[in-house]
């Protein structure tokens, strides 16, 4: 009987360990409140618990693995993790259905829902690949959002593609300045002489370029320009879609700016300061 329990107990483990190493992704609406404008949003969240913030997935280098993607949404969506071979995917309302991640090299890779109003209102993350091992890791989730099209994408109005794009809301991981500065994946914390990797993704619908005021920056990976790995820069463009890694060596204190060179991208609403900054704080 002992002998019985004891392997019952082994399996149940196996099983449990199985199962946290297959994540698991949630479907999530809500009321968006990390802008100043609040609006109804879409967004991948790693419970079934609402959240203003897209998770990020972590999966180790060149190896495959699975992903569980549970849409607890009254409408279906197409979903797709953007790499070379590019496959969408249809997951029924509350419906679950489980996808095969293919085996990566080191990078930043963007997935996300591709229908129209699933896009709109924000479903997107970052899956990082063989990160956060050799050094700390810091990930820039980047988003520009224009409230009355995301509003009338929630209605069901058809988006008008064709007029002049003009986002009022710019933010890094669905945060916009101040608030980026209190979020600990986006606030660079280092001490002097260490090393980071920053996880860049553009999920947005329009290029952005980032300046870092103090430091240069080496390009460690990107899926749309690999010619720039090996690259130091204190100015990194990062056009829309592109997932990018960059390495940042803390080799002088103090605090320094990181924000988008696009001057509308650094207003919340066009009140400055806002959008996309965050900072640099390099201690001894």
């Amino acid at each position: 009987m002992r002998l019985c329990k004891s392997l019952i107990a082994i399996f149940l483990a196996l099983i449990s360990n199985c199962i946290s190493a297959q994540d698991t992704l949630w479907i999530v609406r809500g009321e968006w409140t990390h802008i100043p404008d609040s609006v109804q949003a879409i967004r991948f969240n790693s419970s079934a618990d609402w959240s203003g913030i897209n998770a990020t997935l972590s999966r180790a280098s060149d190896e495959s693995t699975s992903l569980v993607v549970v849409n607890t949404d009254s409408l279906s969506h197409t979903w797709k993790l953007h790499v070379d071979e590019e496959e969408e995917w249809a997951i029924e309302a509350f419906d679950t259905l489980t996808f095969e991640i293919p085996a990566l090299p080191i990078g930043t890779y963007l997935f996300g829902l591709t229908d129209e109003i699933g896009r709109v209102l924000g479903a997107s993350g970052q899956l990082q690949v063989g990160l956060g091992v050799e050094f700390p890791l810091f990930h820039w989730n980047l988003g520009d959002w224009s409230v009355q099209r995301m509003a009338s994408a929630n209605m069901g109005v058809p988006v008008a593609w064709e007029e002049p794009y003009v986002p009022e809301q710019f933010t890094i991981n669905e945060r916009t300045y101040p608030a980026t500065v209190d979020d600990p994946e986006a606030l660079v914390a280092m001490n002097l002489g260490d090393t980071c990797w920053i996880s860049i993704a553009n999920h947005g619908f329009m290029d952005h370029v980032f300046h870092f005021h103090g430091f240069h920056v080496i390009m460690v990976s990107s899926t749309h320009h690999p010619e720039r790995v090996g690259w130091s820069k204190d100015t990194v463009p990062i056009r829309m879609g592109e997932g990018l890694v960059v390495q940042l060596v803390a080799n002088q204190m103090g605090m320094y700016p990181v924000h988008n060179h696009n001057l509308i991208a650094v207003t919340n609403a066009g009140f400055y300061p806002g959008g996309m900054i965050t900072q640099i704080h390099v201690m001894p």
